[in-house]
C-alpha cells in the first residue's frame, strides 16, 4: 500500500498537470502559475480566489519544511498577487517547530482534508444501478463534462476549463454517468505508475441520489485495477451530522478507508 508520500505526491501531480494544461490566453488572464519544490507543488491562480488552485501540497515530505521553506512557498503566492491560499501537511510530513512554525508566518488551521486510500485487492463488488450506466468520455463530450462538474462545484465560469483540461491526455480518462441518454454527473482518474487518483467529480443538483457517483467509483476502481494499478486515492471534507458528506460515505462502502486527516493552513496576503 502506497505511504503518504506517495499519495500526496500523485495528488500533486495531478494538480499541476490540469493547471499547466490550461490555454495559454486563460492561463494569462488568470495569472495562473505553479512552482515545483521537489515532488511538491504550489498552485497560483490570482485571477481565482479558489482554494483548490491557490494552495500548495506534499511538503514536508522529501525535505523538511522550515520556516526558510515556508517563507519561500508564501513569497511565490504573495508576489503573484494570490489573496489567499492554503499549505496542506499530512501527517508524516516533518515540520520543524511544529504548528508554531505555520502559526508564526500566519497561518491559521482550517477543517482537515479527509485523504482516502484502497488496495485494489480490497475493492467490493457493488451491483450496477438499473438506470445509471458510466461511459470513458473524449474531447466531443467536453462541454457537458465541463457544465456538469462546474455546476455542481458553483465554479465561476473561467474556472471550468480546468475540469477538462486534460481531456485525451496520457494517464488521464474522463467519465459520464448517463440516466438514460441524459448525461448526470462527472468524475476524472489520472493514473501514474501504479497509483491512481480520483476527483473531478460532480453531479447535477436534480440528479442526485440516483447512484451516478457510486457507479462512476465503481468503474474507475475496476478501471484503475485493469490498468495496472495496485492502489488508488482520492480526498474530500469530512462527515458531520453539520455538514454531510455522502462522497465520503460512498468511498468507505465501496472499500476504500481512511488514510489519514491532512491539515491545512489559510495565509493571507496583507498586500493584496
Amino acid at each position: 500500500m502506497a505511504d503518504s508520500a506517495l499519495i500526496e505526491f500523485l495528488e500533486a501531480e495531478a494538480w499541476t498537470q490540469r493547471v499547466e494544461a490550461l490555454p495559454a490566453e486563460l492561463k494569462e488572464q488568470l495569472g495562473t502559475r505553479t512552482r515545483r519544490f521537489g515532488r511538491a507543488v504550489a498552485l497560483a491562480t490570482p485571477g481565482a480566489d479558489a482554494a483548490a488552485v491557490n494552495r500548495a501540497v506534499g511538503l514536508g515530505l522529501e525535505r523538511p519544511l522550515d520556516s526558510a521553506l515556508l517563507a519561500d512557498v508564501n513569497a511565490f503566492f504573495r508576489e503573484a498577487g494570490v489573496p489567499r491560499w492554503l499549505v496542506e501537511c499530512a501527517p508524516e510530513a516533518t515540520v520543524l517547530g511544529g504548528r508554531e512554525t505555520l502559526a508564526r508566518q500566519g497561518g491559521v488551521l482550517k477543517t482537515p482534508t479527509v485523504k482516502f486510500v484502497c488496495n485494489l485487492r480490497d475493492v467490493t463488488p457493488v451491483a450496477a444501478s438499473n438506470t445509471v450506466s458510466v461511459v470513458e468520455v473524449s474531447g466531443e463530450a467536453a462541454d457537458a463534462f465541463r457544465s456538469i462538474v462546474g455546476e455542481a462545484y458553483a465554479m465561476p465560469d473561467l474556472m471550468k476549463a480546468d475540469l477538462v483540461s486534460t481531456v485525451g491526455h496520457t494517464g488521464w480518462h474522463h467519465y459520464m454517468a448517463f440516466d438514460g441518454e441524459r448525461p448526470i454527473a462527472g468524475a476524472g482518474m489520472f493514473v501514474q505508475d501504479d497509483g491512481a487518483w480520483f476527483g473531478v467529480a460532480g453531479t447535477s443538483a436534480d440528479a442526485r441520489n440516483r447512484g451516478a457517483q457510486t457507479a462512476l467509483l465503481t468503474r474507475r476502481l475496476a478501471d484503475a485495477k485493469q490498468l495496472g494499478c495496485s492502489w488508488v486515492t482520492a480526498e474530500t471534507s469530512p462527515d458531520t451530522p453539520e455538514h454531510p458528506n455522502p462522497s465520503y460515505r460512498n468511498m468507505l462502502r465501496l472499500g476504500m478507508r481512511i488514510a489519514y486527516l491532512r491539515d491545512k493552513y489559510l495565509f493571507e496576503n496583507a498586500r493584496a
